[in-house]
């Protein structure tokens, strides 16, 4: 006999199991998915049994043998090691890959010793999923307006499905607290999962969940991969958040497309949940693939729109409108001014021959700090020292401008002082979080802030919002962008007060986000005519595959070779795939590489099996990307 272990440590895709015999001591009692030890190399490591089969002609005697078994109940069903497979395929892992996302920490003193429950459920494998998408229910999205629907919704999808495991993923650890404190009574029955708990507490945790002890699973992305003994229902909410994808390192996984594989093989119900639904989910729902409870979007009418070009007519430079002075100069509660954009000043450049200061290694413009008037690249985080003259023509006169939030911060410190107001000025971005500001006062606050800050204001407190500019996200050339800061806005419009005064300084009053605020359906109407005759998401699937060399002119040839390749293959065998010429990334140049990359379009009907079609023509040293959030990022 014969066992096809998955070796559990990272290794290049195409080693994702290997073949071992099996002694006759452990012939009767070795199984698929138990955890093993086994020879590799010269040295033992764990593995775990994808599957057995009896010995073949074509088996060589120069296989290495099964060590020992670790624990004779197995860790995971046929079900999970249906879904290393399939996942594994999807983003161009090994086995061992997935694996380790889905096991506890491997102690083999601890593992030895801990109960494990044994389990009847049958896996489903592609071949029968066909039979089994008639009889299943379709996803359902749930639109909330307020937190106490929030509560609401969260709260009847525990209490209909009793006695069954529940996965509720958020897309931050911050988000976990919001969902236990709308479960308080559940809480006996809840677990939390996410990346920042100790060995230990993964440990215990683990066995909670793999043992089904308890019902309720709270966790990030990470926790939709772990092996439930008897999962029924997957909650994705905020499902609007990107950060839902794993999008920083393999295997590139998006939540929504492991809830569908889930929702397809083992008939596990999937809920969306949001307050600002996503372009994709909105499509799905108006097209009839997802059922919902209703979707009618809050409108932000509200909302006050200042047109930066007029200020700028009127001689006023200033980052702070008049309108917003004046709000100011009111202001009873705390403010929040948002400003997406960190340091003293943003560009640093010469009038005269046109050179701007920018990073030498990845190509970005860099940033001035007041801290160390240094200047410095919040990509690569290198930094030089701010020149006194031009670099290229030496002239004396360097120009230094644009608006950061340490420019705000002085600035808004001086008009305090001016007016005597009795406001505390802090800065919260990525440099400066709330408990590093002098926070130990109770006066009212004006806070300067990137995203980094949305998770830190008391929004009770707060009764001015302001968004000082917005146009540069506007001007990211990414499909997604608008729909990005559509959901900012949203997501304001959904913390602030209701009596709260929220003002969006601009130079483009009429685009079609600020045109839309009154009118939601409007903007993902028009989105969606865009992405239609763009061949972007939800009427394509798209894949992303990149490549990195040190050298400029061998990844740009590597890449631009394979594609003519990868072409005349999809078109030899008539695939439904649309592969775009390759492209520069941006950063072109990044952690000591040159990156390119192309983009495939798939048919949403049939992207799962195309997607692992294309992967099997993709070289092993590119980067897979399934349904990427960026498409120019490396």
């Amino acid at each position: 006999m014969i066992a096809e272990i998955i070796p559990i440590k990272r290794l290049p895709r195409r080693f994702s199991h290997f073949d071992y015999t099996i002694p006759e001591e452990l012939k009767e009692r070795i199984a698929p998915g138990q955890l093993v030890k086994i020879p590799l190399k010269s040295s033992e490591i764990f593995g775990l049994v994808l599957s057995l089969r009896e010995e073949r002609a074509s088996d060589t005697s120069a296989l290495k043998a099964v060590v020992d078994i670790v624990h004779d109940t197995p860790l995971l069903f046929d079900t999970h090691l249906a879904q290393i497979n399939t996942l594994s395929s999807w983003y161009g892992v090994s086995y061992g890959t997935m694996a380790k996302m889905m096991l506890l920490p491997l102690q083999k003193r601890k593992i030895k010793s801990i109960n494990l429950k044994t389990s009847t459920k049958a896996s489903v494998f592609p071949e029968n999923q066909k039979n089994k998408k008639a009889n299943q229910t379709k996803p359902m999205f749930h639109l909330y307006n307020n937190e106490m629907e929030h509560k609401q919704i969260i709260q009847e999808q525990i209490t209909s499905s009793p006695n069954c495991q529940i996965a509720i993923i958020v897309p931050e650890i911050q988000y976990i607290d919001t969902i236990v404190s709308h479960l308080k009574e559940h809480e006996h029955n809840t677990v939390i999962w996410h990346s920042g708990l100790s060995t230990k507490e993964q440990f215990e945790r683990w066995l909670q969940i793999r043992n089904g002890e308890k019902h309720i699973v709270i966790g990030t992305r990470g926790a939709l991969l772990l092996p439930y003994f008897d999962l029924k229902k997957v909650i994705i909410d905020y499902e609007h958040k990107g950060n839902h994808k794993h999008w920083d390192q393999a295997p590139r996984f998006h939540v929504k497309d492991v809830a569908e594989l889930l929702r397809t093989t083992q008939d596990i119900e999937t809920h969306f949940t949001s307050f600002s639904p996503s372009v994709d989910t909105y499509y799905n729902v108006h097209k009839k693939k997802y059922d919902a409870t209703h979707v009618d979007i809050s409108d932000v009418s509200n909302c006050h729109i200042i047109n930066i070009s007029d200020e700028r007519r009127g001689r006023n430079f200033s980052p702070i409108s008049e309108t917003l002075e004046q709000q100011l100069l009111a202001l009873q509660g705390n403010a929040f001014l948002y400003l997406n954009r960190l340091g003293l000043a943003t560009y640093i450049g010469c009038n005269s021959c046109g050179w701007r200061a920018t990073c030498q290694s990845c190509k970005l413009p860099q940033i001035l700090h007041k801290k160390n008037k240094q200047l410095t690249c919040h990509y690569c985080k290198t930094t030089m020292p701010l020149p006194t003259i031009c670099p290229t023509c030496k002239e004396s006169i360097v120009t230094i401008s644009g608006v950061g939030t340490e420019t705000v911060e002085q600035l808004l410190n001086e008009f305090v002082k001016k007016h005597n107001l009795p406001h505390q000025i802090l800065r919260v971005d990525s440099q400066s979080t709330m408990q590093q500001c002098d926070n130990t006062t109770i006066q009212p606050k004006i806070i300067i802030g990137t995203d980094s800050a949305l998770s830190e204001i008391h929004w009770d407190e707060t009764s001015l919002v302001a968004f000082l500019d917005i146009d540069m996200q506007l001007a990211i050339p990414e499909f997604g962008a608008e729909e990005q800061l559509w959901h900012l806005i949203q997501e304001v419009q959904y913390l602030k007060r209701d009596d709260a005064v929220f003002i969006i300084q601009t130079r483009e009053p009429k685009h079609l986000i600020f045109k839309s605020l009154a009118e939601p359906d409007r903007f993902y109407r028009t989105d969606l005519n865009h992405r239609m005759k763009l061949g972007y998401p939800p009427y394509k699937y798209l894949v992303r595959y990149f490549y990195g060399h040190a050298n400029f002119l061998e990844a740009k040839k590597v890449m631009e070779t394979s594609v003519v390749v990868l072409k005349k293959r999809l078109q030899e065998q008539h695939k439904d795939i649309a592969l775009t010429d390759s492209f520069d990334m941006h950063p072109r140049y990044y952690r000591g590489r040159h990156w390119f990359a192309v983009m495939a379009r798939l048919s949403p009907e049939s992207w799962q099996e195309d997607l692992i079609w294309l992967n099997g023509h993709i070289p092993d040293t590119w980067k897979i990307d399934p349904n990427p959030i960026s498409i120019l990022s490396p």
